[in-house]
């Protein structure tokens, strides 16, 4: 052992645990001050180390187990005993490990707990953050106004002309095979939105799901939704597509744990509908129960959400309404044949994270200065994201992403589809005509509307009147349903359809 360890006594002979605990908080206080923290969301003092996961190797948060604590206190500590040397006449130290029982009492221990420094989030790169109403940076390493940890090797960020920098962003994209502009706004927008984290006014401030929709398979849809976990984790990790909501759950939740930004699935089919996914991607604070244990875990949601899918996907109007889509089109009959200017765009992007977050900088820096003006269109359920990144995006000459791609909506959100065809049926077969429930459940079975419902059966028939329910007051391809009594119910309630 070297000689320049400090020598601690374990709790032996009369020594009591809390005098130990006592000296092992000064080692760490005076020697190994940035080696372990303490997260109040897990209730865990956690190291920052490298974590293996789907054969990519990522810096995250991992929480300290007994055997682990005890080598690392001896990278700075030497445990041990003293012992009367009889030959000697004298007190000698004899070296000695913690027990795992001791290491696991330490690590229990409030005192020690609140010792540490307390910490809440990784970055991997330095995310511009409002400070005493300045843009600045977190330190690399551990900054203590923002209980964060930057990696020390992560890019140095650089301010550029706004022109130079929309040329950097346009050399990202202008090879994918966007349906319009619109949609190259958007992708720009969905890779901005994981750097504007630092200028919200809350912790956990939510934005929408970046859903990349292709006409066909090779398209290139998550090729560019890549690119932002590249930029900002220096990876591209793609999630399985969605299929199953307590496999999401788990997912989600040790996506919290280790202290990742992004959770990005690829390639869905059929018919999304996922209740964990449309929570997430609202819910402001993220709850649940640790596998295991009795023990409930609260986080700040600040993870940024993206999926894929090609056209013929299905997904529930709520889902519709969370998403910025971002669609590519290819017409061409062998999608094999392209050939692009940067075959290698992902390897460019990586050399290039400093030269792209400049730029991204560069468009924040430039709508910091001219007073932070609000975006132009409103996103009821992401308010503080859609003036912010809404501001951001015209103020640097982009289509505001905000602005609402119907087609895309409806195509994808079948329920909507299927009632927009129904909202026409009723007004071109009853005009402006009171009718009753039952007259609107004849008119859908004669003309093979929602054959999914069986109307011969009285739970069809509820399935049904739910159905108009849901829709009542709405208006689909102008044409809005009204309801004339509220207190009539069942079959025999009355409604119209009214033109607007």
């Amino acid at each position: 052992m070297s000689e320049e360890k400090e020598k601690i006594a374990l709790p032996k002979g009369g020594r009591l645990i809390s005098d130990f605990i006592a000296d092992v908080i000064k080692i760490f206080e005076t020697k190994a001050r940035n080696r372990l923290f303490y997260r109040h969301d897990i209730k865990s003092i956690v190291k920052i180390s490298k974590i293996k996961y789907e054969n990519i190797n990522f810096i995250g948060f991992e929480t300290l187990e007994p055997n682990s604590f005890i080598t690392i206190l001896e990278e700075y500590a030497v445990p041990g005993y003293w012992n009367w040397n009889n030959k000697t006449n004298q007190m000698d130290f004899v070296e000695k490990s913690l027990s795992n029982q001791i290491a696991k009492i330490v690590l229990e221990s409030e005192e020690f707990k609140s010792s540490l420094l307390q910490i809440n989030k990784i970055f991997y790169v330095p995310v511009p953050m409002v400070h005493n109403n300045c843009l600045t940076f977190p330190k690399k390493g551990y900054d203590i106004r923002f209980k964060s940890w930057t990696l020390n090797n992560s890019p140095e960020i650089k301010e550029m002309t706004l022109e130079e920098a929309k040329k950097i962003l346009d050399d990202i994209f202008k090879e994918f095979c966007f349906k319009d502009e619109q949609d190259k706004s958007n992708a720009i927008a969905g890779l901005l939105t994981p750097f504007l984290r630092g200028l919200y006014i809350e912790n956990g401030t939510r934005t929408p799901i970046f859903f990349y929709i292709g006409n066909r398979e090779r398209v290139g849809k998550d090729y560019c939704a890549a690119n932002t976990g590249i930029v900002y984790e220096g990876f591209a990790l793609e999630e399985p597509p969605i299929k199953d909501d307590d496999e999401l759950r788990k997912k989600i939740l040790s996506v919290f744990i280790n202290g990742r930004k992004r959770f990005h699935s690829s390639n869905n089919k059929g018919f999304l509908n996922s209740s964990i996914l449309e929570s997430v991607s609202t819910a402001k604070v993220w709850s649940d129960r640790l596998l295991g244990k009795n023990e409930n875990l609260v986080f700040n949601n600040d993870l940024e959400l993206s999926l894929s899918g090609n056209v013929g996907i299905s997904y529930t109007p709520d889902l519709a309404n969370r998403s910025i889509f971002v669609r590519l089109f290819l017409d061409i009959e062998d999608a094999n044949t392209r050939k692009f200017e940067n075959p290698n765009l992902h390897g460019f992007v990586y050399k290039n994270r400093a030269r792209i977050l400049s730029a991204l900088y560069t468009l924040i820096a430039d709508w910091y200065k001219k007073g932070c003006p609000a975006g132009s269109i409103a996103f009821a359920s992401y308010p503080e994201w859609a003036e912010i990144c809404g501001g951001i995006m015209e103020n640097a000459n982009y289509a505001n992403p905000c602005k609402r791609i119907d087609n895309v909506l409806y195509e994808g959100d079948s329920e909507t589809t299927e009632m927009k065809i129904f909202f026409d049926l009723c007004y071109g077969e009853f005009g402006e005509r009171v009718v009753k429930i039952e007259d609107l459940r004849n008119l859908a079975e004669m003309n093979e509307i929602f054959t999914y419902i069986d109307f011969n059966e009285m739970k069809g028939k509820k399935v049904f009147g739910m159905k108009i329910g849901k829709y009542m007051g709405r208006i689909l391809n102008d044409i809005r349903l009204v309801e004339i009594n509220e207190k009539q119910q069942g079959a025999k309630k009355e409604v119209k359809f009214v033109k607007i």
